[in-house]
């Protein structure tokens, strides 16, 4: 038999579910500022604001600015979830490199409208919170070497014979193609000239 005072009071089975939802849109709201605002104007207070919730709301669940930093990759991670799913369905193969090109610069394409292009400052100011703090290093490191691992899987199906090798490289020219295409609109590149430069990447791989 249960005791009495191991009873949830309905206030506070009220409290446990939603726990879990305000940590949610806090992340969320963390992602917002930090796309709006960047790194600088990533404080607590902000993210309360973001969130429409009492001050406090954020250090209660996220008491330091990493674990708050942590919050904000993880939820980036969880939008960024269909184009991760987009690019596993690619893994069958196999794919000319003309085939790959054209597949990458349509993701690329999806990464660049309104929302992708947030999701995507956001990522690139988690960037310079890793380089500047090297306690959310590992966290940063750990997301990367999942899309690293990903990377490698997917070579193999446009006829890699070095996946391991060439996965960093097609991950860095990734990178270079969207911080071209998000910051710099003088040198942004059509897709046309985006598929060229891929397919030239994938023929040398």
């Amino acid at each position: 038999m249960r005791h009495t005072t191991d009873v949830v009071k309905p206030a506070q089975a009220s409290q446990i579910r939603k726990a879990p939802d305000r940590r949610h849109r806090l992340a969320q709201a963390a992602l917002e500022v930090l796309e709006q605002e960047g790194g600088r104007g990533l404080t607590h207070r902000a993210v309360d604001r973001q969130a429409s919730l009492p001050e406090g709301s954020t250090s209660n669940h996220f008491p330091t600015r990493v674990a708050l930093l942590e919050a904000a990759l993880h939820r980036l991670v969880e939008l960024e979830g269909p184009a991760v799913r987009a690019m596993e369905d690619l893994l069958p193969g196999p794919y000319s490199p003309r085939e790959a090109a054209e597949l990458t610069a349509e993701l690329v394409g999806r990464m660049l409208t309104p929302g992708g292009a947030e999701l995507a400052t956001a990522r690139y100011e988690l960037y310079m919170e890793a380089r500047r703090r090297p306690e959310f290093q590992d966290a940063f490191n750990e997301v990367r070497r999942e899309f690293l691992l990903l990377t490698e899987r997917l070579l193999p199906a446009v006829g890699c014979r070095a996946p391991a090798d060439h996965a960093p490289e097609l991950l860095a020219a990734f990178d270079g193609l969207m911080v071209n295409q998000l910051f710099q609109p003088a040198t942004a590149l059509s897709r046309a000239e985006i598929i060229d430069y891929l397919e030239r990447f994938f023929a040398s791989c």
